[in-house]
């Protein structure tokens, strides 16, 4: 016992010691502290009645019942109080600067060439407490916060503070914490990265580089007579990154967002906590899958506003459904075994916090469960379990003293203590007024009147009015501070004109002080209990749980349903089918798909058992409709237009697999599209080809084995024409400059191919992994096609000769609208041309443009395609097709091959899709008539064997999109419960972004 009791001592004189010198007389303030009478919750789960805590120095000497209390310590009853930890809140910007550095502010010092890149800025050094937001915080019961750097991409380090009043020496507990990173697309300047893509391609160089640079140090260290490494603070900092010593925390907006941090996470082998967004629902088994813990805010939406038909109709469906489900987000992850915390982060106000988590027990956490996720969770994570997190010996005394259980409704903080140190927040009444009194006053000449006094409403800021005869005068200002009471009221009702002051003490059962009125006539008052106030019983109605009335679907929102589409072997019998391969058009034919394979084609054929029969009688089958050029289903951003050449960046980082366009454009039979990068550069990002498995996560649209592609960039577009005045600076500028950057790049990307391939020598630094030339390689190796938007001869020959050149494939001209003049260059070389159907006089550029011009290419030889580059014309792809026939009189079986086995060969997939064939997949349109006809309609989408679209289904979910909407409107017109204060705002879903968009806006463009 004296040994433990010798450590107690020895912890706490460690704790509290100091360097800065005492001004003046020493304050001789008490540190040991006697907490008596108390109800203790230790930890999540566990109670302690009419327990003791005693402290000494700031830490937790003892906890219990029959606690000896030391003969220095000063008592404090607690009678009627429940003890907690003190809450930890893991994402907080406190005490840190606001302002943001300017760029070149940011790159001084030997530092990263990227100013969004702070891997080496420390919210330790930076950290100023800020006592003003410390008491807002601490009234919530938060003790202790992480604080994170406010901005960048690769921000920098945290730090752990506790929330008392001192110095940052004194509220300091832990330093460069976590290294945080966010993929929110705010916080950062301009330039580059501009894109949710670049931010990923950012973070993935500069971990690449930190690798690197780590690895040169140690080289050069060994073997100093070489060239030196660049000096580099930034990627030095990362070395605990690296080297898995430090935790990354990954910000996102969205759920989708989430998996992309874990991605990054698995890429990289780093161990992340992810700072979630309240979208987890909605993918919770893919959430799960990350198996990370989750910092999780509560800013649960409030009710949209449905007051009037029109304001119901402007809702969004899936905003009312959010409103809906946000609440019980906390309870599923719980369920589905995810670990998270709580942070007040996001909240407008974060008076709301504890309201927050009271709706999300309502919705289903248990009361254990959100005690966790704000104390003994973030404790762990911070791996400071052995200071924070529980009431124990030997722990920092901080804790939140509370009258009622900590975060039911109508509870009351009354006081917090953080590392000894007791703050009042509330403090409980020394005397309850309330009730009735009989009142009397007397003036120095003797005149008395009497009244009743009543006072009622909560013992903290009680109402009272004085009620003499029949006449009832309110008492405003009534204040109570510890035993003294002052209040005001209107003098009419005793004759006089004028405000009635008085002041006066109390005690249990008495009152009595000083009466001033307005003509300065000064008198004494007193006031008699008669009657104690006695609490009305609570009749109103619970409110309805703030909970979930539907069921989750995928992706969640309207056309989403509750499970993916099952696999099925299909027999489409008796249709006339387009093959679009060497079978050519074939009547009354059937066609069997086995195990999401074509397996045959022919009359007369057998299901197999279990098989779905479609009776396809007078209608027509074609392959799934492919679009060569498309934009849909991309986030955050279709141009990375910070840099002149990213081909870094990738579209398949930011696949929108919920974009509303991916079920509209099924609805018109498109099964696969090509996810270009914009033409904002020479050379761009690189493509994703993706199947439309609407449902599916990002990672399952992918079209498994497609080759790699990227996208090139002529003409207007990357040399920044018509952008306006702030765009004239980027090189290149001219239709020349375009060429010589990319010959450049291909130069350098030759070179450093050529090192990369060259032995290494383990006693040399190692060359530097350039993920943009890394790219432009593979082009050069033959491993990744070109898909370039172009429109005028001259710089489509020009392209053609720098693929001479350099010796490589261009797999496809993009738009291609002057194709026609150079087509015999075109096909001799043996490159797609996907095309416009008939875009022109749109702007200059386009001054020679027609609508036969893929006629004539595809006389020429060329292999021909339509594309849509824009998320409408996808959505009939057909019709473009049809054009084909309409401009030139291409036969209509050709004609539907440019939107079905040409772009597949364009993009060399065409061995799995493009045409109905045995052993490619079970890729098929059902329409109900001529598939070139403006007056057919798609009436079946296939994938794999799959459904994924059927237009009986359509109109049935139509229906109950309405239907479950009324519902939601009625809910949230009768619900009284409010949010956080803000209305729902859910991730963009829908991607608007084509070619085609204002350059201003950083998207697109001609």
């Amino acid at each position: 016992m004296k040994h433990i009791l010798l450590l107690f001592f020895c912890c706490a004189f460690l704790y509290s010691q100091t360097t800065k010198p005492v001004e003046g007389i020493r304050s001789n303030t008490p540190a040991v502290h006697a907490l008596k009478n108390l109800t203790i919750i230790p930890s999540p789960g566990k109670k302690i009645e009419k327990g003791t805590i005693v402290i000494r120095n700031g830490i937790i000497q003892a906890v219990g019942t029959n606690i000896p209390i030391p003969a220095d310590a000063r008592e404090w009853d607690c009678s009627g109080m429940t003890a907690y930890a003190g809450m930890i809140d893991l994402f907080t910007e406190y005490g840190l600067p606001k302002a943001r550095p300017t760029q070149a502010e940011s790159l001084r010092g030997a530092g990263y060439w990227n100013a969004n890149v702070k891997a080496e800025y420390s919210a330790a050094e930076n950290f100023f407490p800020d006592n003003s937001t410390a008491e807002k915080l601490r009234a919530q019961g938060f003790t202790t916060v992480l604080s994170v750097p406010p901005s960048g991409i690769l921000k920098g380090a945290s730090v752990v503070t506790n929330l008392g009043e001192g110095g940052a020496n004194e509220q300091i507990l832990q330093k460069d914490v976590f290294q945080h990173v966010t993929l929110q697309r705010s916080g950062f300047g301009g330039g580059y990265p501009n894109s949710l893509m670049g931010q990923i391609a950012l973070i993935r160089q500069t971990l690449i580089d930190a690798k690197w640079y780590s690895d040169a140090q140690k080289i050069y260290a060994k073997n100093p007579s070489q060239s030196k490494p660049e000096e580099n603070k930034t990627l030095a900092a990362l070395e605990h990154v690296i080297t898995r010593k430090q935790k990354v925390v990954i910000e996102t907006g969205d759920e989708l967002t989430s998996l992309r941090a874990g991605a990054i996470a698995k890429e990289f082998s780093l161990p992340i906590i992810v700072r979630g967004n309240g979208y987890e629902y909605r993918r919770l088994d893919a959430i799960k899958s990350l198996n990370v813990p989750i910092i999780l805010p509560l800013n649960f939406p409030d009710p949209l506003a449905v007051e009037t038909p029109e304001d119901a109709f402007n809702a969004s469906y899936e905003e009312l459904r959010h409103w809906d489900f946000a609440s019980e987000n906390p309870a599923r992850l719980k369920k589905a075994g995810v670990l998270f915390a709580f942070t007040a982060h996001q909240l407008k106000d974060v008076a709301k916090f504890r309201t927050m988590v009271n709706m999300a027990i309502e919705c289903g956490l248990s009361v254990d469960d959100a005690l966790a996720a704000v104390t003994t969770i973030p404790a762990s994570l911070l791996g400071m379990e052995k200071q924070l997190g529980t009431i124990e010996q030997g722990k920092i005394a901080n804790l939140v003293i509370t009258e009622g259980e900590l975060f039911a409704n109508k509870s009351k903080i009354r006081e917090t203590w953080v590392a000894g140190k007791r703050y009042e927040v509330k403090p409980k009444v020394e005397v309850d007024i309330r009730g009735t009194w009989s009142f009397t006053s007397a003036t120095v000449v003797g005149k008395i009147d009497t009244a009743t006094l009543e006072i009622s409403g909560e013992a903290e800021s009680p109402s009272a009015q004085l009620i003499r005869g029949a006449v009832k005068t309110k008492i405003s200002s009534l204040t109570l501070s510890r035993k003294q009471i002052a209040f005001l009221f209107d003098g009419d009702s005793l004759g006089v004109t004028g405000v009635v002051r008085l002041s006066g003490a109390v005690s249990e059962n008495k009152m009595s002080g000083i009466i001033e009125f307005p003509n300065a006539e000064s008198g004494t008052w007193s006031a008699v209990l008669r009657s104690p106030f006695v609490t009305k019983p609570d009749t109103a109605k619970p409110a309805e749980p703030y909970c979930a009335s539907n069921d989750v679907v995928y992706p969640d929102g309207a056309f989403g349903r509750k499970e993916i589409p099952k696999q099925q072997d299909v027999l489409v019998r008796n249709a006339t089918l387009w093959t679009s391969g060497p079978l050519g058009k074939l009547d009354q034919t059937d066609m069997l798909i086995v195990k999401g394979k074509i397996a045959k084609i022919g009359k007369a054929l057998t299901a197999p058992d279990g098989a779905i029969i479609i009776d396809a009688t007078g209608k027509h089958v074609t392959p799934g409709l492919i679009d060569a050029h498309s934009h849909t289903a991309i986030s955050g951003g279709v141009n990375e237009s910070g840099q002149a050449i990213t081909a870094e960046v990738r579209i398949g980082d930011v696949v929108n697999s919920d974009d509303i366009n991916i079920y509209r454009q099924l609805a018109g039979g498109l099964t696969t599209a090509n996810l270009l990068h914009g033409s904002a550069n020479p050379i761009g990002g690189q493509n994703q080809v993706i199947k439309l498995r609407w449902g599916m996560l990002p990672e399952q649209m992918k079209f498994e084995g497609a080759i790699p592609g990227i996208k090139f960039a002529l003409g207007e577009n990357p040399k920044q024409s018509n952008w306006g005045d702030n765009f004239t600076t980027r090189y290149p500028q001219t239709r020349m400059g375009v060429e010589q950057i990319i010959r450049d790049e291909f130069i350098t990307a030759r070179e450093y191919d050529r090192r990369m391939k060259e032995k290494q020598n383990p006693n040399l630094v190692p060359p530097r992994r350039d993920l943009e030339l890394e790219t432009i390689a593979e082009i050069l190796n033959k491993q990744r096609l070109v898909h370039s938007h172009c429109y005028r001869q001259d710089e489509i020959l020009m392209l053609l000769r720098v693929s001479d050149d350099f010796g490589f494939q261009i797999g496809t001209l993009q738009h291609v609208l002057e194709g026609y003049k150079v087509a015999d260059e075109i096909a001799k070389r043996g490159i797609g041309a996907s095309c416009f159907s008939d875009w022109w006089a749109y702007k200059y550029e386009v001054i020679d443009a027609i609508p036969y011009a893929g006629k004539l290419m595809y006389d020429a030889g060329v292999l021909v395609s339509y594309n849509s580059d824009s998320n409408e014309m996808a959505r009939r792809m057909n019709l473009e097709a049809a054009k084909a026939v309409k401009y030139g009189g291409v036969n209509e079986i050709d004609a539907l091959k440019f939107v079905t086995i040409n772009p597949a060969k364009q993009l060399r997939i065409d061995n799995r899709v493009g045409s109905l064939e045995e052993g490619k997949d079970g890729d098929f349109v059902l329409w109900s008539g001529h598939p070139l006809s403006t007056y057919s309609k798609c009436e079946q989408t296939w994938i794999e064997g799959r459904k994924f679209f059927d237009l009986q289904e359509d109109a049935e979910m139509r229906k109950e999109v309405a239907k479950k909407k009324a519902e939601l409107v009625q809910k949230a017109l009768k619900s009284k419960k409010k949010g956080s204060g803000t209305p729902p705002s859910l991730p963009q879903k829908s991607s608007e972004y084509s070619c085609h968009e204002e350059f201003s806006a950083m998207e697109g463009g001609y």
